[in-house]
């Protein structure tokens, strides 16, 4: 259900199932563990008081407007799904109720309308120009067509391209044939699909797949958590909407190194750092990967240390869904909630691997902790 839901533009649909999810709701408050409701503190912003309000809202009691911004005061971490204690797929309900209120018009927020019109002109969130979204590579001999493509992402190429170079020199270094679509790539989407608005993500979509294709595309490989998500979990769904053949591979990029690793094709220098990790909610919770991560920095021998809250249990950085662009300063409370968490374990490193948490948690921290993306780690100890 939850997937027809979210290709169904209709409003039937995506109307029945908010009302099965909404009646679900046991209202035990066990989500009390969301992130934004931790530093607001107000029912309305909990996943508990979300749904509360949106089975009145389902029955006309409720007029949208009103409430409208504590449905985007969430980073759609998916913190509260895992100790839901009916299973409701909570993500899928902040989702497909902020598509909805785009749909009858109470949405999008202001600077999520602003991010959409921007990607519309320029195929990022982002200001810069679409022609200097490759600028970066132009160091770099990446081929025009392979089977392998890295799909660099909206902030590896405008925001922390450190991440991008590091990742075509491990490539390169490990003798991966891949290609590179530079200005030709855009937006995965995932911004605009996580804030409701899902018609610029279907364009998003047809133009990706068709670069994809036209350079003999099989494999997918991204450092951004976020890509990842939404090109393994979101785009095979829109294919199969549109009626395009979807049968492309999709890797993060630390799930590379890792199967690298096990099979005895690289080794990595010893790194007698004390680190710790920050498990991005896209790759961790969304995606299941834990595990590789970990063993990636075991491989390094650093003085590995987990935080207090680590795996499907980790606090999020507060940057998505929206928070960090309409309402900063929560996303600043939460990221510096987490800076904190891993100050109290004594580590001088956070190892993160998503650009957008490394963005985030930099901004968090004032310069009172290191971060670090895993491909720069093992790039330089290779």
């Amino acid at each position: 259900m939850a997937s027809k839901a979210y290709c169904n533009s209709g409003g039937v649909l995506l109307k029945e199932f908010l009302e099965k999810e909404a009646l679900i709701c046991a209202q035990c408050h066990y989500c009390r563990v969301c992130p934004v409701y931790s530093v607001i503190g107000w029912e309305s912003v909990s996943p508990r008081g979300r749904m509360f309000m949106l089975r009145s809202i389902l029955k006309g009691k409720l007029e949208p407007s009103i409430v409208v911004e504590d449905f985007y005061k969430c980073t759609t971490c998916g913190a509260c799904e895992v100790v839901c204690q009916t299973s409701i797929p909570l993500v899928d309900v902040w989702e497909t109720a902020r598509a909805d209120f785009v749909r009858k018009g109470f949405a999008p927020l202001n600077i999520h309308k602003m991010l959409r019109e921007i990607a519309e002109k320029t195929g990022s969130p982002y200001k810069e120009k679409r022609e200097d979204r490759g600028k970066w590579a132009e160091k770099y001999k990446t081929k025009e067509k392979a089977e392998i493509i890295y799909f660099a992402g909206c902030t590896a190429s405008y925001r922390t391209k450190e991440l991008a170079e590091n990742t075509v020199e491990f490539f390169t270094k490990v003798g991966i044939d891949f290609c590179y679509a530079g200005a030709d790539e855009v937006c995965c989407g995932s911004p605009f699909l996580r804030t409701g608005q899902r018609e610029i993500v279907y364009e998003f979509f047809k133009k990706n797949y068709s670069e994809w294709r036209r350079r003999g595309v099989k494999t997918i490989v991204t450092t951004c958590a976020g890509c990842y998500r939404t090109i393994s979990r979101d785009y095979p769904k829109i294919a199969e909407e549109l009626g395009y053949k979807w049968d492309f591979k999709v890797f993060h990029t630390v799930q590379i190194i890792h199967k690298l690793l096990k099979e005895g094709k690289i080794k990595l220098k010893e790194w007698r750092e004390k680190i710790t990790y920050h498990d991005p909610c896209h790759l961790g919770r969304h995606m299941g990967i834990y595990e590789e991560p970990r063993e990636v920095l075991k491989a390094l021998n650093t003085d590995f240390v987990e935080m207090e809250r680590n795996r499907e249990n980790a606090l999020c950085c507060g940057a998505g869904g929206g928070v960090r662009s309409q309402f900063k300063e929560i996303a600043m409370e939460i990221g510096k909630k987490r800076i904190e968490e891993a100050k109290r374990t004594g580590a001088k490193y956070i190892i993160s691997c998503c650009p957008f948490c490394k963005l985030h948690l930099e901004q968090s921290s004032e310069g009172s902790m290191e971060v670090l993306d895993i491909i720069e780690v093992v790039n330089k100890k290779l």
